[in-house]
Formats: C-alpha cells, structure tokens, sequence
C-alpha cells in the first residue's frame, strides 16, 4: 500500500508540474515559428501518445528507447556523420539524441533538420551540469551544484534551473541530465566533489527541487542522477565497476532519501549507473543498471517513481566486457529502463531487443509502457504540435546579460572563506605588489591563464608564475624569492580530486614549497582554490583560504571565481558562502567565516 501511495502521489506531482505551464490549442506546426507552446495538455499528450504507439511496428517502438549521440556542429548534408543521423531516423526509428558541443545557431539548424526528417518529433537531450555553456559555446555556463548549497537560496537555485531551460529549449533541447543529487559524506574520497549538493540532506532535497522546478516549469525535463547514488561508492578491486558497501539502514536513511526527496518534487527523469549496493539486492554484485531490485524494487515499488528512467551510457567497455554490448542493453529493459542511452551499437542493439521480444525475453507489453511513456513527454513538451525552433529569437535568449549577471552573482554570493587570520579586510595599498602562485594538476588546462590574466588586469602590478608537473627547480627558486618581495602571497590551486580514489592531494614537492611560503610570509598569505574545498586541510598553515565552486569543463564554471575573488580583495563583495560538505573536524558542515 506504501508504494501505491507514492506512485499515486508522484503521478500527480508529475501532471503538476507541466501543467501549470498552461494549455496548448494551437494546430499543429509544421514550419518555424516565432510562438513558444512549452506545453499540452495531459489529456492530449495522453491521446497523442496512444494513437502515435498504435501506429509502430515493434523495431520503431523500440527505436523510440534509443537515445544516440551526436554533434552539435554544423555538418554538411552528404556528411556521412549527417548520414548516419539520418539513417538512424528515418529507417530505425530512433526517438532521441544526447548533444555534445556547437554553438547556438549552428546546434538548432542541426536539430531542425533532423526534426524535419523525422516521422516522429525527436526528444534532444543534453547534460546541462554546469548550465547549457557546458556544452554549447557561447551559452550561460554556471558554478556547480555545490555553489547552490553554499547559498542556500531555493530562488536562486529556482532561477538557474529556469535560464537553463529558456536557453535550453531557444536551442532545441528538450532533455537536462541534471541535477547530480549523490549525497557526499566521505572527505577523503569525495567522488562528485563540487558536483553534489554536498552532505546535509534537507539542503540537498531544497536546493535539487528548486531546480527541478525551475527546469520543468520554464519547458525542460530535468534528471536526477546517478541513481542509486554515486556519492559515497569505491571501486571494485580489479574491475572499473563501483560498490556502495554502507548496511540497508543507511542507504535508506542516506542515498535513496536523496532521490526520494527529488522524486516528491516531481522529477520527470532518472538516470541509473552502473553501482552495486549489495545490502539492498540480497548481495547482488549486478550494478543498478541491469539489477532488476534496484531498478524495480527500489526505485518504483518503494521510492515511488513512476517516470522514466534511463540508464547511463552503455558503450562503456566494462559494461560490454561484461554482459555483452546487445545483451546488456536487454538485460536494462528486463531490469526496468524505458531508455537505453548510448549503446555500443544502436543499429544492432534494436535488432537484439526485436529478437528478444520474439524469444519472449521482453514481451511487448513491457516495451509498450516505456514507449507510451516517452510518447507522452513529447507531446507534453508540444513537440507533437511544434518540434521546431525558432533561429531568429536566439541571440535574444541565449547567453544574454541578464544570464551572465546570474552567474556571476551565484560565484559572488557562494564564495566561501574558510580561514581569515587577519588577512581580510585588506588595506588597498597591499594591493599594489602581488605575487601569483598557479597550480595546476592537468598539463593543458587552460583555466589557470585565464584566470591569471583576469588578475593582471585587475592589479597592474601583479607577478605570477606557473606550476606544472614538469616545472624546473629554477622557476620554484625564483617564485620564492619573488615571494618575499611582496605584500601579497596569491596562491591559486586548480587541483581536482581523483576521482573514486581520493580528495585530490597536493603533490609532496608542491605542499613542502607552499609551506615555505607560509613560513616566510605567515601574515600575508591567501589560497584561492579553484572547485577543492579539500585542500584546506593540507594548506590551513595560510593566512586565508578561500573556495569556489567549480571543476571546469563539464563540472561547473571555475573561472567566474576568479572575478569574485578579485571583488571579495577590493572591498567589492564580502565573503558569506557555507561549506556544504564536511571537510575535517576543522572544517564541518556549515563552516564559512562572513566578512
């Protein structure tokens, strides 16, 4: 009876959450047009659904599951990426897409060419992570979800997920796989890092609703992931696959509540990964993606979701290594998935689920009530009236100021100052003789420059110098020197963790040069790490150290903090970020010095 409830509770949040958006009753559209019909009706999309899954043979349906990858650049038409696109469309029915890269206009001309070629309206998706410039140049890329929780504002938060969506769908996409909602408590493997809402689970269901909403309310369907729960997992001893080892009691409490909390707030999608959880699944060792009781048991029957669930990518060699790049696909849908999301092959994947179908595996039925709830989406997204978008009205949504100030204002406002031993306020008069100290883990991370021309431009009078793995000893001996010459000590860190493996260490040489800095300036010192709060523990001999909330590339917008950082040594801004994750018994949950 407790699942039925929340299924019946669910479902209404469900038909709420889109509804409120309005009624549709326009024609159908099948030309550009300058209107935006976000949504239809549940009694129309319900219909349109029905009548559009009566109408497949058993290999479209099963195309409909399908979600390929693709480019968002411009492709000439006798391309044969273009060609392939086109096959997939037009001769297997493939229903969806995951869009990597492009740039505003050229993504949307790409998508409405494939629109136009499709019998079928397309459902594009795209990980929005970071916000859409994570993936298209020139659109808003925001700080990461941590920044969010560092707030604490549900409007906020409301506000990033609706500037997603505007730019999202100005696009053409339809589909965000965000937001991460993995709780994180271990600080020394810290696996999402910035990614997650972090540890306290009432901030995380507030801040990961809030988004949801302002995503699904503005036109996108948003998706938790990575179901059930990625933030506190390790590798399998010899394998590339993740356990989550905690007792049933605390994957209760802790993991499945997360996306319990997602799930009342009315979440249309989730994503599995490929996790074991054996306390749930009577010792399985089988990941969430072909694990029938996590897929199944858990998810629908106890946590109550009855939308659609997609698995992770299934091209991943130790996922075809394992049960076979076809059959791990079947073994998904037996399991419980309505979409298969990048397999090893679509063509052949479609063939073997048909045979299945044919064997019995699967019977159609099954395949029917993933099919008729995609269907739906699509007509409640009204892309059963107009799948096309309108390139005229882009550059007056897409990256415009008022999405930029957004930005900038979630970097200023999450912030965090984690230790201030003095150092803040600051004199402006120090202000004129800086050192700058650069850190950088990855070789060709070009985030670092960035950021240091952001600070040039800023104190005409700033020295930096640059450290990578391959640094000589030379450059080392110059930057300390330069260092004592100084009023400033700026040492900027881009160090993420590693992933599975740990927070992110400091290499040897690099901490044992930083504390001789700290040793020879112990009052004239400040870190600014770039996406690690984990390295305030190993650098806390500083005078001040400061966190902002982004990884780069997909992981949230890193470089934005460097023009709060800049606000917060003027006077500009002060510091009122909180530390969303628990760091050491120095550095709890909460920890955020306000100047």
């Amino acid at each position: 009876m407790r699942g039925k409830n929340m299924r019946s509770k669910n479902a209404a949040i469900l038909l709420y959450v889109l509804i409120v958006l309005g009624f549709c009753t326009t024609e159908r559209k099948t030309t550009l047009s300058s209107e935006v019909q976000l949504t239809a009706t549940h009694k129309e999309a319900e219909k349109w659904a029905e009548e559009t899954l009566s109408s497949l043979s058993l290999e479209k349906k099963i195309g409909q599951m399908i979600c390929e990858q693709m480019r968002g650049e411009y492709v000439a038409e006798d391309n044969p990426k273009f060609q392939y696109l086109l096959k997939l469309v037009k001769e297997h029915g493939v229903g969806s897409f995951v869009l990597y890269g492009g740039t505003p206009h050229d993504t949307a001309r790409l998508l409405n060419r494939l629109q136009k070629a499709s019998e079928i309206p397309l459902l594009i998706s795209a990980d929005f992570e970071g916000g859409p410039g994570q993936q298209i140049q020139g659109a808003i890329e925001f700080p990461a979800n941590m920044a969010l929780s560092a707030i604490g504002s549900e409007e906020i938060a409301y506000q990033l997920g609706k500037v997603g969506a505007l730019e999202g769908r100005a696009i053409g996409i339809h589909i965000t796989y965000s937001p991460v909602v993995d709780i994180q408590t271990r600080p020394e493997n810290p696996v999402l890092s910035v990614r997650s809402f972090g540890r306290d689970l009432d901030l995380l269901g507030r801040m990961a609703g809030a988004y949801i909403r302002g995503y699904q309310e503005n036109g996108m369907l948003a998706t938790a992931k990575h179901y059930p729960g990625r933030g506190d997992v390790e590798l399998i001893p010899g394998t590339e696959f993740t356990i989550n080892k905690k007792p049933q009691e605390q994957v209760e409490a802790e993991d499945f509540l997360a996306f319990r909390k997602v799930i009342e707030a009315g979440v249309t999608y989730i994503m599995s990964e490929h996790i074991a959880i054996p306390s749930v699944t009577d010792g399985s060792d089988l990941p969430a993606s072909v694990e029938k009781k996590l897929a199944t048991f858990w998810l629908r029957e106890k946590l109550g979701f009855q939308g659609v669930l997609t698995t992770d990518d299934m091209w991943y060699k130790k996922v075809t290594d394992r049960f076979g790049p076809v059959k791990a696909c079947i073994m998904a849908v037996q399991a419980g998935h309505d979409a298969i999301l990048k397999p090893a092959s679509v063509v052949e994947t479609i063939k073997g689920m048909v045979e299945a179908v044919k064997a019995g595996e699967i019977s159609e039925e099954r395949i029917d009530q993933s099919v008729r709830k995609i269907l739906y989406w699509k007509a409640r997204l009204n892309l059963h009236r107009n799948r096309f978008v309108d390139e005229t009205r882009i550059a007056s949504v897409v990256g415009v100021q008022d999405h930029l100030q957004l930005a900038q204002k979630i970097a200023d406002l999450s912030i965090t100052v984690l230790k201030n031993d003095g150092f803040f306020p600051i004199d402006s008069s120090r202000l004129n003789k800086i050192v700058n100290l650069s850190f950088q883990k990855k070789d060709k991370d070009t985030a670092p420059r960035i950021v240091t021309s952001k600070l040039e431009q800023a104190f005409s009078k700033i020295k930096s110098y640059h450290f990578r793995r391959d640094t000589s000893d030379k450059v080392y001996k110059e930057a300390l020197k330069a260092a004592t010459e100084v009023d400033i000590v700026m040492i900027s860190v881009f160090n993420q963790r590693n992933v599975y493996r740990n927070n992110g260490p400091l290499p040897e040489n690099v901490l044992k040069f930083l504390n001789k800095i700290f040793e020879i300036k112990p009052k004239s010192t400040v870190v600014m790490s770039y996406g690690n709060p984990y390295l305030v523990e190993s650098l806390k001999k500083a005078t001040a150290f400061i966190v902002g909330y982004g990884e780069g590339g997909f992981y949230g917008n890193q470089t934005i903090y460097a023009d709060s950082l800049i606000k917060l040594l003027k006077g500009e801004i002060s510091a009122k970020g909180k530390l969303p994750v628990k760091v050491s018994d120095d550095f709890l949950v909460g920890c955020g010095i306000v100047n």
